[in-house]
């Protein structure tokens, strides 16, 4: 854990001295409540939620800058080709393999296989980097999640870039 937080430390000192001045963290005391899934994974429609700054080629690249971008590229489950612009990391080796970051094709090879039950018509991706929250917490997230519960998705995936 020692490593974490010295990393974690890092982090903060260089976006605070390099971009940033006023960055904090946001942090919450509470962890979200947990629940069981409805059906079981083999039934579940399943969907992807990324920071990978994945969007399709021909959509705008989430901005960059000090401010970071807290808007999300909506992309059909069924997109064949994402492009991966990110201003926190260099995307040269995840474009080699994008399911590194954004793993689309391995969850629709998951469903073909049979071991979820299908993957949600429309995956999400966000940029990581997003130092002011506020937008994000009370606008963005909020959107994609009405989506999700809309779309009748039973479990999100996860994926940090």
């Amino acid at each position: 854990m020692s490593e974490y937080r010295d990393f974690a430390q890092r982090e903060y000192d260089h976006v605070r001295e390099t971009i940033l001045p006023d960055f904090d963290w946001t942090c919450f005391d509470t962890p979200s409540p947990r629940t069981q899934p409805k059906r079981p994974l083999a039934e579940a429609r399943v969907a992807l939620i990324s920071t990978a700054g994945a969007h399709l080629p021909d959509d705008p690249r989430h901005a960059g800058g000090a401010d970071g971008d807290h808007t999300y590229r909506a992309i059909p489950a069924d997109a064949t080709e994402v492009a991966l612009h990110h201003g926190g990391y260099d995307t040269k080796r995840a474009r080699l393999d994008p399911d590194v970051v954004f793993p689309l094709s391995l969850l629709r090879e998951l469903a073909d296989e049979g071991l979820i039950g299908e993957v949600a018509p429309t995956a999400y991706s966000f940029m990581g980097y997003i130092p002011h929250t506020a937008p994000l917490l009370r606008e963005t997230g909020p959107e994609v999640a009405r989506a999700l519960i809309g779309d009748a998705v039973d479990l999100a995936l996860l994926v940090p870039a």
